[in-house]
């Protein structure tokens, strides 16, 4: 595994520096170690060789005070010979509220930084642009949506459903909560409603609530003026501002405090945020995408997430099923991600003995766990006929009293029962305890201890 997390943080991805101004920038070892590679220009023809030689998909425009005109002029030059591009920009020695730029901004760039740069922060907005690149989400000089065919596989029934639902929730413009295991394709979901409806030329953002740090999530979402809070000393777009017109992704919502909670629902009502250190009331336009992992219902039990906001996010729901609930598409998938992720004429394929290990697997990562261990696999093996050990999965050994048989539905009682059991032990009988030690709720716990049949 650390052979190939090393192997996909070693690709260089190229980025393309506009700097039509006399201001050196400095930054290309800073984005170096993030593996982005620069490549800088200060005049047109030298971009349009960097656009032709390179795959440059994201591209910085440094704006200065001086030479802003200069600047805006050659990113629009560039965009009417080269269609695909997202730019983003760094304003050097001026800001927003200097002239027109605050509208010249959001017409040319998805999102801009100011010098002193924080380069963890700008590493996070050029990603996000590549993915989003990546997704085909780009607009041609026409204004019209230029997507990717990327899209759910699978021809069972139950992605048969998952798609005719993505189809119907896409045409009306309502909230959407969409459910499921981690790793099943929740967030490919999100994307393809906001492709599918009258919103799809606008922004599509996202936003992982269970990666932002608890005390950034309130300025993260809503936005913060200068000098609203320590370090606070520049102002700061928030994601919902920044979908406006689109689509707002909040994934694993169910890890909002319920302050935020309040201040989200707030918004849902009424649309208008206000930022953080502001007094003026800024209305948005745009959908949200709500999805969670956790049950919701069962943490609105448990007074971790408000009834209300949840009733108001459950409008229309959408469930994305795991891979155990369609297990006839792995031979499907396989071909898919083999072709995919194989190197360039050498097709990569599974032994039979491989392919059955891949249909008896429980998959708790889901899709995200078959793309990887299929990648890995690919990597990592040998030759290109890949087997059972290549996918590293973990075979179950039967007892050799099963004569060969064995009830998986028991196999799990004794082992969920052994679990509770120890942490009811170590935790002196505390059921709240136990149940934050295993990371499951009150609700569940106590759903798996009359399941085990445990007499407390």
């Amino acid at each position: 595994m650390v052979g190939y997390l090393k192997h996909c943080q070693s690709l260089d991805r190229d980025l393309l520096v506009l700097n039509v101004s006399k201001k050196v920038f400095q930054g290309e070892i800073k984005l170096k170690s993030f593996n982005w590679q620069c490549h800088t220009a200060n005049r047109m023809t030298r971009a349009l060789q960097i656009l032709k030689d390179y795959d440059v998909k994201v591209a910085i425009a440094i704006l200065t005070l001086d030479d802003i005109e200069n600047c805006l002029k050659a990113v629009n030059q560039l965009n009417n010979q080269v269609s695909h591009l997202i730019w983003i920009a760094i304003l050097v020695d001026t800001d927003v509220t200097k002239g027109n730029l605050s509208n010249n901004l959001t017409h040319y760039f998805s999102d801009y930084h100011h010098v002193p740069i924080k380069w963890e922060r700008l590493h996070h907005t050029l990603g996000h642009a590549y993915g989003m690149a990546k997704l085909g989400s780009l607009h041609s000089t026409s204004g019209a949506p230029n997507f990717t065919a990327e899209k759910i596989l699978g021809d069972s029934s139950a992605i048969k459903q998952l798609k005719r639902k993505i189809a119907k929730i896409a045409q009306v413009d309502e909230t959407v909560l969409i459910s499921g295991e981690t790793g099943t394709g929740k967030g490919l979901c999100a994307h393809l409603i906001h492709r599918q409806s009258q919103r799809q030329a606008g922004p599509f953002v996202t936003v992982n609530c269970g990666a932002l740090p608890a005390g950034l999530i309130h300025s993260e979402l809503f936005g913060h003026e200068k000098g609203a809070f320590t370090g606070a000393d520049k102002q700061y777009i928030g994601h919902i501002e920044r979908a406006h017109k689109g689509t707002l992704f909040l994934d694993e919502i169910g890890d909002l405090s319920l302050e935020l909670q309040v201040n989200l629902l707030q918004f849902l009502e009424d649309h208008i945020i206000e930022r953080v250190g502001g007094s003026k009331n800024i209305t948005i336009d745009c959908r949200i995408i709500f999805a969670s992992h956790i049950n919701l219902e069962a943490a609105v039990e448990e007074g971790r997430f408000r009834e209300d906001l949840y009733y108001r996010i459950n409008l229309l729901h959408l469930y994305a099923p795991s891979l155990r609930e369609h297990k006839e598409d792995i031979p499907l998938l396989a071909k898919e991600y083999l072709k995919k992720y194989s190197l360039k004429d050498q097709l990569s394929t599974l032994t039979p003995n491989a392919l059955k290990l891949m249909n008896e697997y429980q998959w708790p990562g889901n899709i995200r766990e078959f793309k990887n261990r299929i990648h890995r696999a690919i990597i990592m093996a040998n030759n290109r006929r890949l087997t059972e050990k290549d996918l590293g999965i973990n075979i179950l050994k039967v007892p050799p009293e099963t004569n060969g048989v064995i009830n998986l539905a028991q196999h799990r009682v004794e082992i969920d029962t052994e679990l509770l059991l120890d942490a009811i032990k170590r935790n002196n009988h505390n059921i709240s305890a136990a149940a934050r030690e295993l990371k499951i709720s009150r609700t569940t716990f106590y759903r798996l201890i009359k399941k085990c049949k445990i007499k407390l």
